[in-house]
């Protein structure tokens, strides 16, 4: 019987150290874990699978399973509108969790997240805010499948959006030990894993599917890692005169190009590095750019990392590593 690492869900072999799965022949029997899930969780060596993940093909398994419900996971810094025609893939019941509540600040109300997934994503009342490092929700989720009698409950969601994070939670908190690879990465998990809970459920956790459009595309696997808030984040707000920009590391460039002034609220990282700079200075200008017309509250969304919220009428132009990773929303707040 062909072994699975317990981290990603890879068939461990020892043929080719390129491919998925790879372990060394000589300590083959006893591993667990294939070499780069090892290598992720005791090195912090980051390495990312060449394998496209077939996400349709997922869906459609999913959709096949009679007995099937599903956990839909969300980044609460990256709700967009491209994560809806995703949800509407699957026919199975559903629950919408919008993970990383620790890293939100305490002007983001829950209310309004939750309020704002409903009237733009899913009207459903099994929407919930978990955080799996403060364990906030966890058992109030686990005590509402129980109720619904769920029997197999797949995790799905967009890269880094917490499944595998949230899944160990769940195993710590029924004391299992944690055994699913964590990391900031695309394709950490390479098949699905299944474990069972107790003899009445058992989760599934799935490949995350790849967003295209996300940071993790255009940036260093392993400065993407130090992008990402990992605790509650302190907005960074800047008033912004006409002919005046904000630069965000080399990453992105946000003008004022309107002839008042204007408030832009960053919830992002605030240990990135932010500058306020005249308009008519160069920096990062060589960077695809667009021009957005606001008018009302407006989210200025950074796919993967976040988004700035634009609070008066005008116009603004973002300068970015691709103008795939922008998009806007009615302001959340």
């Amino acid at each position: 019987m062909n072994k699975k690492c317990l981290g990603c869900g890879s068939v461990l072999q020892s043929d080719s150290v390129n491919k998925e799965g790879f372990v060394k022949l000589s300590v083959y029997d006893k591993s667990d874990y294939c070499e780069r899930c090892f290598k992720i969780m005791h090195y912090g060596e980051y390495s990312v699978l060449d394998k496209k993940i077939d996400t349709d093909g997922i869906i459609r398994n999913i959709n096949s399973d009679k007995i099937a419900s599903v956990a839909f996971l969300i980044d609460a810094l990256n709700i967009n509108e491209n994560i809806k025609k995703y949800i509407n893939k699957f026919r199975n019941n559903k629950y919408i969790l919008i993970t990383k509540k620790d890293v939100l600040p305490k002007s983001l109300k829950e209310k309004k997240v939750i309020s704002y997934i409903k009237e733009n994503l899913l009207d459903t009342e099994n929407i919930m805010c978990v955080s799996s490092f403060k364990n906030y929700n966890i058992d109030k989720f686990l005590e509402k499948l129980n109720k619904d009698n769920v029997r197999r409950l797949y995790i799905v969601g967009f890269t880094n959006c917490g499944k595998s994070t949230f899944i160990n939670h769940i195993l710590t908190s029924l004391s299992k030990s944690p055994t699913i690879t964590t990391s900031a990465i695309p394709n950490t998990t390479a098949s699905y894993i299944a474990i069972k809970l107790n003899n009445k459920l058992t989760i599934v956790d799935t490949p995350g599917f790849i967003d295209n459009d996300a940071i993790y595309n255009f940036v260093d696997y392993g400065k993407v890692v130090k992008l990402y808030p990992k605790k509650e984040l302190k907005v960074k707000t800047f008033q912004v005169k006409s002919g005046y920009s904000i630069i965000v590391n080399d990453i992105l460039r946000i003008e004022n190009t309107s002839l008042k002034s204007n408030s832009f609220s960053f919830y992002m990282n605030d240990k990135l590095r932010y500058e306020k700079i005249k308009s008519k200075n160069d920096k990062l200008r060589i960077l695809p750019n667009m021009e957005y017309e606001i008018n009302e509250p407006t989210d200025i969304l950074i796919n993967g990392l976040g988004f700035v919220r634009i609070t008066k009428v005008g116009m603004i132009r973002v300068f970015s590593l691709d103008n795939k990773m922008i998009s806007k929303r009615k302001s959340m707040i």
